[in-house]
């Protein structure tokens, strides 16, 4: 969807707007200013509407998701998803010597399980949940006898059936508490997907090599792309307030966190910036669209900070005191000054 306006309405915009300047302006608000500050990027954000904090939040993504979770609960915000998730000591990560995995300890769920990395997948856990569709096995496979995967969770590692039917129903229930929110968060992670050919389903991640190189003909790889992304959240938006809220309100964001590998023919820092590029064109375009759906720009807040302030050792997750930076903006953009819940 184009923008236009007369060339009056343009140059009104463009002289009213303080921060519209890479080098030209108040020296305090140019781009060239703010990038070389050595600080966390300062960014002026306008949303479309403001959040009521009485407002249940429904939270999906990748595990830029979590991070933010975890501070939007910390500052008294009613997450739904909170207190749901999967045992802890049912994650790959689980380590028996120290009694934790998964982000928590032995005994806790952990929401790690819940993250959701690409658009198709979002797409088919939510058709499962409010649309009622149904899978062979609810859609779990079993990789060897006795040993089930689940293709809609992530970070798990194979279990017996009960158990890996048990977590099942507990994602399903997460995911349904998106029917009590009145506004949803969703964090645009990948466009790398892997599809399960007997059952049709894109997965939220893969079962490992060792499964792909034994089981070629069941799983295979797509990459999306811009038309069939688009068509995926425009399915998630009109289904969610069909079935949901229909007076749902939408923020959008893309995750800073990178692939961890890319299974294309090219260098990883140039697949993974194609694959945000796109996400981050399907969000504009959602945002240019629906005034129910604001674009939060979290992806640019942590890409233009200083690398060494913004991502772990790893370069590959984000600091947790970056993701506290961008919910701070997040917060004061969207959410009444006077009715900012205080952090515990």
């Amino acid at each position: 969807m184009k923008i236009e306006y007369d060339a009056g309405t343009a140059l009104t915009i463009m002289r009213g707007n303080p921060v519209r300047g890479w080098i030209s302006g108040k020296p305090e608000k140019m781009a060239k200013e703010r990038l070389t500050t050595g600080n966390y990027l300062a960014v002026q954000h306008k949303p479309k509407f403001k959040i009521d904090p009485t407002w249940p939040i429904f939270t999906m993504g990748s595990c830029f998701a979590r991070e933010v979770e975890n501070i939007l609960m910390m500052r008294g915000l009613p997450l739904l998803l909170r207190g749901h998730g999967v045992p802890a000591e049912h994650f790959e990560s689980w380590d028996e010597a120290t009694g934790r995995g998964g982000g928590a300890d032995r005994g806790q769920l952990s929401r790690g399980a819940l993250n959701k990395y690409s658009v198709r997948s979002m797409t088919h856990e939510l058709k499962r949940v409010l649309r009622g569709e149904s899978y062979p096995n609810d859609g779990l496979i079993e990789l060897a006898p006795g040993q089930w995967f689940d293709p809609h969770a992530s970070g798990l590692r194979l279990l017996d059936r009960d158990t890996a039917f048990a977590n099942r129903k507990r994602l399903s229930e997460a995911t349904a508490t998106i029917k009590q929110a009145r506004i949803c968060f969703f964090t645009l992670g990948l466009t790398e997907t892997w599809l399960d050919a007997q059952t049709g389903i894109a997965m939220n991640a893969h079962p490992g090599p060792s499964w792909l190189q034994r089981m070629p003909e069941r799983f295979r790889f797509v990459d999306y792309g811009y038309d069939a992304t688009l068509a995926d959240m425009l399915d998630i938006i009109g289904l969610i307030r069909e079935h949901c809220n229909p007076e749902m309100r939408f923020v959008v964001t893309v995750s800073p966190v990178p692939f961890g590998a890319t299974f294309k023919d090219a260098d990883v820092i140039v697949a993974n910036s194609a694959s945000k590029s796109l996400l981050r064109a399907v969000a504009e375009e959602l945002f240019r669209r629906f005034d129910y759906v604001d674009y939060f720009p979290s992806y640019e807040i942590v890409l233009n900070s200083p690398r060494a302030l913004a991502f772990e050792d790893d370069q590959l997750h984000i600091a947790r005191e970056m993701v506290a930076h961008v919910m701070t903006t997040f917060q004061g953009a969207y959410l009444p000054p006077a009715e900012q819940p205080q952090a515990a």
